[in-house]
């Protein structure tokens, strides 16, 4: 059925058909849309919160990779917390927002969002979707098969959970009826074109290949395009946080932000620099062991035979070169490659980190591009803190994070507040 839509999910999750058209699909999916966008937002976010509270208490549930994040990321808190940036209100609040004396603004749902997602994060799809919904749209989402295992026990699940409020029960269908997995071939060029001629908005995520072919597609003049494309991550660390006593913790978190998705994500780091000092490059690579193997050993998850040759690769030539050192254990666990070129090493994967030794933290600035996404960045004292925060966004750098944190999932992203961009401001003049 290669030349056919797979439907995964479309009005409930439990069904699953081919079909060489998107045409009834939408047609559905805009019908299911109209409950969604007459429920209260506040109700949706409670759905969600309530979800979340479930997932980690479902033992079938468990061997779905990043679900305790997942959980952590749908606290109530959280989404109101997003909505509040992306909406500039707080959800439930009835009253329009004001332009000047004349004119009020109200926002509605694109409508239909198709997806793009890539196959690289498990649950990458979910949170798009959740912020998609978060602005009362239908949802389309062209996944890898790989992926649909764990999507669909989610929404699943999402679809069996209930909320009491105020006396009124509200089910977890409202927002599953919405939604649709859908696989096809990309290089079905067909196929391709149709699902982007049905999007009010197109999310795109994926390397730099599929992105350019995808927002080559022809789509409806209105539609918006957002883009989450191949980025870059590093990390930095100043001298005086290196000599304090907050670092070992530091390298521990970022030994987790490595260890993550086996350094697949786009806030995954690749390259380390510290700024010389007190401590040597050697004796910070043997405490990024120590915390290396501090880990737990669920963190690692085993490595591919695509990922594992560039590893062994990348060993074996800086074991030859007496010019450069490595850290490395017996098995596949991480990888520590030492060197002194000022560059952002070309990621390998696999938990394979480059560290390197700068005279001055100023020296990274010039690498800065706008491929780089997230910055880990090692610095106590405030006032220099704030000018290189403020010269990374100026070269490029969308995320500033602390060592530990690169992955959390906040807005902005990729320097877009990506549920606001999922819905429309319309104008409204007052009486």
């Amino acid at each position: 059925m290669e030349d056919e839509i797979q439907i995964y999910a479309a009005g409930f999750v439990v069904k699953e058909r081919y079909t060489d058209s998107f045409t009834g699909l939408v047609k559905e999916l805009e019908e299911n849309r109209r409950p969604l966008f007459d429920c209260p937002d506040e109700i949706i976010i409670h759905l969600f919160a309530q979800f979340g509270k479930e997932i980690i208490k479902d033992p079938s549930l468990m061997s779905i990779p990043g679900l305790s994040y997942l959980s952590l990321w749908l606290r109530r808190e959280n989404l109101r917390a997003i909505y509040l940036v992306n909406f500039k209100r707080e959800p439930g609040t009835k009253d329009p927002i004001l332009v000047d004396s004349r004119i009020e603004m109200i926002y509605v749902p694109r409508g239909v969002v198709c997806h793009w997602i890539a196959g690289n994060i498990p649950l990458l799809g979910f949170f798009s979707l959740v912020l998609a919904t978060l602005g009362k749209n239908a949802s389309i989402l062209k996944i890898h098969p790989n992926v649909y295992k764990f999507l669909n026990l989610l929404l699943q699940k999402l679809e069996q959970v209930t909320v009491t409020i105020d006396g009124m029960s509200y089910s977890g269908s409202i927002i599953t009826s919405a939604v649709s997995l859908v696989s096809f071939p990309g290089r079905n060029e067909n196929m391709s074109r149709d699902f982007s001629l049905s999007a009010d908005c197109r999310v795109i995520y994926g390397s730099d290949e599929a992105v350019k072919a995808i927002s080559c597609l022809p789509h409806q003049v209105h539609a918006d395009t957002i883009v989450y494309g191949p980025k870059y991550s590093f990390a930095v660390f100043d001298k005086e946080t290196i000599f304090s006593l907050d670092f070992p913790l530091m390298l521990k978190g970022l030994a987790q932000d490595i260890v993550l998705y086996n350094q697949a994500a786009c806030s995954s780091p690749h390259t380390i620099f510290f700024e010389t000092g007190s401590v040597s490059l050697q004796d910070i690579a043997r405490q990024l062991k120590s915390a290396f193997q501090t880990l737990p050993e669920r963190m690692f998850y085993p490595v591919d035979e695509g990922i594992a040759i560039p590893v062994i690769n990348i060993r074996a030539r800086y074991l030859l070169d007496s010019s450069r050192d490595i850290l490395i254990p017996d098995d596949l666990k991480w990888t520590i490659c030492i060197n002194d070129t000022i560059s952002l090493e070309e990621p390998v994967q696999g938990r394979c980190i480059f560290i390197k030794e700068v005279s001055n933290i100023d020296q990274v600035l010039p690498l800065v591009t706008r491929k780089v996404q997230t910055v880990a960045l090692g610095m106590i004292d405030h006032e220099r803190k704030e000018r290189y925060v403020k010269e990374l966004a100026y070269r490029g750098v969308d995320r500033v994070m602390t060592p530990g944190t690169m992955h959390e999932y906040t807005q902005p992203w990729d320097g877009m507040l990506g549920a606001g961009r999922m819905v429309r401001w319309i104008a409204v003049a007052k009486k």
